[in-house]
């Protein structure tokens, strides 16, 4: 009989989806003229879903993972892995409290102890798995880019900025935590999770490299051109990066394609959240060569909440109920293989998910054009009741999957082992 627990990190990860959903009903609110506006409410729902839900769960699971690929025989230190949720726990809601109230010296707190956090983090990752093998090298190397992201939120906060000024300072904050640090982790995931979950094996790996090069490199451009107020070098990063993202949706489909067994809403999901990964791509040269002649301001909130809502949250949607159903059943099997034998267990995503989400997303991308103006507000309202409806079938689905998952276990084995 196989063994249950809960990982807090999941736990925690649970609570800020469901704070953002909260966030969301608030920005639903103000939208509708029920309440006032209420200060940097996008920001944080934003961050509820980033840091408070996406990086709690990356904690949580990326020890195992690496495993499951390929770790050493060196056990995971319990006591590091507590040290990290309580650093992690403790320094986030700082951050959050800080940019609610404008106090920069909180936020600056927050922030220091969050990289302590991921220092540790990175330590075990490193002390768990071993070098050689493709899909680790996303794992070992994305967790730098959260460390160049968090360096420039430092920079925001202090006004301490590279030639590109505040705002090559926020591009590069954005860009390290999401088309570097997130975007690595989870195109592994997905390269790993996915022949699982459709039972068979991966399709092109001969492509995984291609994936990881591409994608670090134009990681790198992205960050750094921002930075350094270098377009050309913000476009040779992002032709380097569609490439690697390229190489791992013909993997994806062609891993599909070649299974029996079929999960089409989840496969809609995956394809869902990358359509708003690379949507921005096209109007990125517009928006940095022409500024003047398109709507740069609103295609970029459009971007931004493109990658959060339409991208990370589809992810989420498509594989954190059933990751967290099996990381519960036992620690001590590998958790690739338990995905595999509970995925028959949980709940599939509905169609409802998939259009609402996608759909809604389209509506946000629409409110970034002046000739929709007129219809503007209506979009927006539209546009985020929908992303909520699928927000709250997606908790609701999480919350299940991790009560589904729970049992007694002594508290020094919770992530420990």
């Amino acid at each position: 009989m196989m063994q249950k627990h809960i990982n807090p990190f999941v736990v925690m990860a649970g609570l800020y989806l469901s704070v953002g959903l909260l966030a969301v009903a608030g920005k639903l609110s103000v939208e509708s003229g029920l309440i006032e506006s209420l200060p940097r409410l996008r920001w944080l729902t934003i961050h509820f879903v980033t840091i408070g839900g996406m990086t709690q769960a990356l904690f949580g699971f990326l020890p195992s993972l690496t495993d499951s690929i390929g770790g050493t025989e060196r056990s995971v230190d319990g006591t590091s892995r507590w040290w990290q949720w309580l650093l992690l726990n403790a320094g986030y809601p700082l951050i959050l409290i800080g940019m609610a109230t404008s106090s920069t010296t909180t936020a600056v707190a927050g922030a220091t102890i969050v990289l302590g956090a991921l220092g540790l983090l990175i330590v075990t990752i490193y002390r768990t798995s071993r070098r050689g093998h493709d899909l680790l090298r996303y794992y070992r190397v994305a967790p730098w880019f959260l460390v160049i992201g968090i360096l420039a939120a430092f920079g925001m906060l202090l006004n301490i900025h590279g030639p590109g000024g505040y705002f090559g300072s926020i591009e590069a904050h954005v860009h390290a935590n999401v088309w570097g640090f997130l975007a690595l982790i989870v195109a592994a995931t997905v390269l790993t999770l996915l022949p699982a979950l459709f039972e068979t094996e991966l399709r092109f790996p001969q492509l995984v490299p291609v994936t990881f090069w591409g994608v670090t490199l134009g990681a790198v451009g992205l960050v750094a051109g921002p930075w350094l107020a270098r377009h050309e070098l913000t476009m040779l990063g992002l032709a380097i990066y569609v490439i690697g993202t390229i190489g791992l949706l013909v993997n994806i489909v062609g891993t599909y394609h070649s299974s029996d067994y079929r999960r089409p809403k989840q496969l809609g999901l995956v394809l869902g959240g990358y359509l708003w990964l690379v949507f921005p791509v096209p109007w990125a040269p517009l928006v940095l060569l022409f500024p003047d002649t398109v709507p740069a301001g609103p295609i970029e909130i459009a971007a931004i909440n493109g990658l959060v809502f339409g991208w990370m949250l589809q992810l989420a949607m498509a594989f954190l109920p059933v990751v967290t159903l099996a990381s519960g059943r036992s620690t001590a099997d590998d958790l690739v293989e338990i995905v595999t034998s509970v995925a028959g267990d949980i709940t599939q995503p509905s169609w409802i998910q998939v259009g609402s989400v996608n759909v809604g997303m389209f509506a946000l991308w629409l409110t970034a054009f002046p000739s929709i103006d007129p219809i503007a507000e209506t979009l927006t309202l539209g546009g985020y009741a929908l992303i909520a409806i699928a927000w709250l079938l997606f908790v609701i689905s999480f919350w299940r999957s991790l009560e589904n998952s729970s049992g007694r276990k002594r508290p020094s084995q919770l992530i420990g082992d």
